[in-house]
């Protein structure tokens, strides 16, 4: 007699059950792949030595547990998971505070002289930058990098790990500033080197792009000691350089669109090094923020699965640690009702607390 117990699913169905991908909090192990992302892409946020990104990591962990005495030191390091494979195909962000008087936020404050003469009857507009610093800054979003062979899943990894770092924001806004800064990443050359820095930065500190970048992860003095407080009139720099001030890469544009739609706006600031974009907002402008939602997960009843769902980003705290997921519920005042296969698959109980954002 033929075994009459329910087969187990198959592979193909297993995946069509369980998000492709998920959304967690960086452990240790997770350093090989890390770095392996870091240097393929170069991070302004991530450290591309083993060593640094295990102190990174550590220093995550500690603050998503709550365990810094000061929540202004809190870093929270996310990955994304290839639920198929286990593979680390993304990292994301949150720097509870970016700019401190031991570790000031730099910026180039972009401004505009007008000039005339009677005498040539000429007008002329000159943008010039000029050095700031911040000794109270914001919170920062940063670190996001998507492996080159995911960024047009039909999953959005990309976007699933930005939104992630503002649901988390929502969770706990106890724990950040009051205003977010992302700094992007602007175009650089074949080598991952920067015009803007060749022209400027190397000129006045005597250090390579690679060089002053890996200082100022540890210590930002050279900063303040060596660039001219005096402005820069951009207009006497190379017209390739000109037209890199405060633009961003091919390949960080989709970043910059996800960020606008949210309430992000370029704040006129670039990054000293690479002349980079800042894009900036006081959290309750931020979209994602104003329609975040608390939830309790309950399983959607045979009879209701016709209904309209909602395409949802959720985040918990769980045995292992802050765990999220792109999922298609329908949210009905507090619940969240999501196909019982799905809640099995991720493992979430009845009655579970989650965070949501919409998948905008």
């Amino acid at each position: 007699m033929r075994d009459t117990l329910t087969p187990a699913p198959r592979v193909t169905e297993l995946q069509a059950v369980l998000p492709p991908f998920s959304l967690r909090e960086a452990v240790l192990a997770d350093i090989p792949q890390i770095l392996r992302l870091a240097r393929l892409l170069g991070s302004t946020n991530l450290p591309v030595e083993a060593d640094d990104l295990a102190a990174l990591i550590r220093q995550s962990s500690r603050s998503f547990r709550g365990q810094i005495e000061d929540w202004r030191e809190g870093v929270y390091l996310f990955v994304l998971d290839e639920a198929a494979s286990g593979r680390v195909v993304g990292t994301s962000m949150l720097i509870a505070k970016h700019g401190t008087p031991e570790a000031p936020h730099f910026y180039l404050e972009m401004a505009t002289d007008q000039r005339y003469s009677k005498t040539l009857k000429k007008m002329f507009h000159h943008t010039y930058l000029t050095l700031r610093r911040c000794l109270d800054g914001p919170t920062e979003v940063g670190g996001l990098i998507v492996d080159p062979a995911y960024r047009r899943h039909p999953a959005q990894a990309g976007k699933q790990l930005s939104f992630i770092r503002f649901l988390y924001l929502a969770m706990y806004p106890e724990r950040f500033e009051r205003a977010v800064v992302a700094e992007l990443l602007p175009p650089l050359t074949a080598e991952q080197e920067s015009l803007f820095w060749e022209c400027y930065g190397k000129r006045v500190t005597g250090l390579s792009f690679r060089e002053a970048d890996q200082l100022s992860r540890k210590d930002k003095e050279f900063i303040d000691a060596l660039f001219p407080p005096i402005p820069i009139y951009t207009c006497m720099l190379p017209l390739e350089v000109q037209q890199q001030i405060g633009k961003v890469s091919a390949e960080t544009e989709g970043a910059v669109r996800l960020l606008e739609k949210i309430g992000l706006r370029f704040l006129g600031q670039v990054d000293p090094f690479d002349a980079g974009p800042y894009y900036g907002a006081d959290v309750k402008d931020i979209v994602l923020v104003q329609q975040y939602r608390r939830y309790q997960l309950v399983p959607d009843h045979e009879g209701q699965e016709g209904r309209t769902r909602a395409e949802l980003l959720i985040g918990w705290d769980g045995p292992t640690g802050f765990r999220g997921t792109r999922i298609s519920a329908r949210p009905e005042n507090s619940l969240l009702y999501c196909p019982p296969a799905v809640l099995a698959a991720l493992e979430l109980p009845e009655g579970t607390a989650v965070g949501a954002v919409p998948f905008l």
